[in-house]
């Protein structure tokens, strides 16, 4: 497992802290790390910067035939990343796989996307007794901050529209889950790109990630991650007016309506909180369920919940564990304090999975609410922690889904097209399904509403979010 950081074409030592990598299952130190420093970060960002103007300046069928190496890299690599992202993060290998895979979709969507339809980049505009050009160009050095939850996915959502609009990169993964995040970097090694075009430099938030934010040279920042962090980002960003793409929390609502596919909405209930233990950005953590259906649904959503089989990777678990002993904590801290305080009343679950010796592992929880001001209905947990509440109309669903500070994602499960139609409409969320699981493709769009999202990432939005818009107005 490569250990080192990737700067301007070469594997070099980090010159920051030591840092244990520690697979969450066993709690063992898989790997040691010298993390990048804040002169790494000044490093990698200065190979960035000389290395843009010549990548600037290729063609986007050339940046494409790179997209599509690093794909099938990726692809030939697939058992390797797999295998890393279960022992990293401790995935069940299906979710390790799903990762993978989106990775290699993502790439691949956009080396199509530029080889096909370059001349999206230009436009011709009728302005009366002059010529008009609106041309978009590359933004320059582009810093991509990824978060611990899905490692190379969220890379792969940033750095492959970057290189597609001609940015070059400088990536901070997590310290928690480097080890795929570096070895796609190894792949990218290997694909014969350009020294400095794209960096790898793991280390500490407060020291290269605000290296990365605060630097002039640095003309945007893609971030996903927090709402404190994003919301402290911005103030740093300030400093020098740069670009700024925030993905933050969440506590997304789903809507079972009476006239649902019980069995269906139940799978989709239960897989829009216990995938990747909850921790997910847009995880439907928040349940609202048709009174006159509420009683039978909850007791069949609880036996449900009960047979999800939790553990490592190895045992063939339906559900992992949680990501770090820090995040354990705040999580077993969160709930704790939520269920000693007035209107929340533990169903299943509630704390650590019973018996476990070892490993981060929280129980399936599902948490009746009684006050939609309770703060477990309104904070983002970040583990897999369900809270339910009832609905007497409709209209009264859609205030208490509204009702929030996010606003990222939501979903409906209802037997009628017309209200499906009509309650999507009305959500304030940026990605809604209905009576569907939440598929997030690159063809589509991804971020949210309110303190959710600042922009977008994936489709022909995450293209433009990596380029400027110029207007040239010449005699005809």
């Amino acid at each position: 497992m490569m250990s080192k950081l990737y700067i301007n074409g070469h594997w070099v030592e980090g010159t920051g802290d030591t840092w244990d990598v520690v697979c969450p299952v066993t709690e063992e130190v898989i790997q040691r790390l010298v993390l990048g420093s804040a002169a790494d970060m000044d490093d990698a960002i200065e190979a960035a910067s000389g290395a843009f103007m010549k990548w600037s300046r290729t063609s986007p069928a050339h940046r494409a035939e790179y997209l599509q190496r690093i794909a099938l890299g990726v692809q030939e690599n697939k058992g390797l990343l797999i295998d890393l992202q279960m022992r990293n993060s401790g995935k069940p290998f299906a979710e390790a796989e799903i990762d993978v895979d989106a990775v290699i979709d993502t790439f691949s969507y956009y080396a199509e996307l530029i080889a096909k339809e370059p001349q999206s980049h230009e436009e011709s505009i009728n302005v009366p007794g002059f010529r008009g050009e609106v041309t978009r160009e590359p933004i320059g050095v582009a810093g991509l901050i990824s978060p611990w939850n899905f490692p190379m996915v969220t890379t792969s959502w940033k750095l492959a529209p970057a290189l597609a609009a001609g940015c070059t990169v400088v990536v901070k993964p997590s310290e928690y889950t480097p080890l795929a995040e570096m070895a796609l970097a190894s792949i990218i090694d290997k694909v014969g790109l350009p020294p400095g075009v794209v960096n790898f430099v793991p280390g500490l938030g407060h020291i290269v990630g605000s290296k990365l934010v605060e630097d002039s040279r640095v003309s945007k920042v893609s971030f996903t991650g927090s709402g404190a962090v994003g919301k402290n980002i911005m103030k740093q960003a300030a400093e020098t007016v740069k670009n700024v793409s925030l993905e933050l929390g969440g506590k997304s609502p789903i809507l079972v309506f009476a006239d649902a596919d019980i069995d269906e909405a139940i799978e989709l209930v239960v897989a829009g909180i216990f995938y990747n233990a909850g921790q997910i950005c847009s995880a439907t953590s928040r349940l609202l369920v048709d009174e006159n259906i509420a009683a039978d649904f909850i007791e069949r959503l609880s036996d449900r919940v009960t047979v999800i089989s939790v553990g490592a990777p190895s045992e063939g678990a339906q559900m992992g564990p949680l990501v770090s002993k820090t995040h354990f904590q705040r999580v077993v801290a969160s709930v704790e304090r939520g269920l000693a305080l007035p209107g929340a009343v533990a169903r299943i679950g509630g704390g650590a999975v019973a018996g476990s010796r070892r490993g981060f592992f929280f129980a399936p929880t599902v948490i009746e609410i009684l006050d939609s001001t309770h703060e477990l209905w309104q904070e983002e947990i970040f583990g897999p922690v369900l809270c339910y509440m009832t609905f007497a109309s409709e209209a009264e669903a859609i205030a208490l889904a509204n009702d929030s500070k996010y606003g990222l994602a939501a979903a409906v499960v209802t037997g009628c097209a017309d209200r499906a139609r009509r309650v999507s409409r009305n959500l304030e969320a940026g990605f809604v399904t209905i009576n569907a699981p939440q598929i997030v493709s690159p063809r589509l769009s991804w971020g949210g509403y309110k303190e959710s999202s600042l922009g977008r990432e994936l489709g022909r939005f995450g293209l433009s979010s990596f380029q400027e818009v110029k207007s040239i107005l010449s005699p005809i």
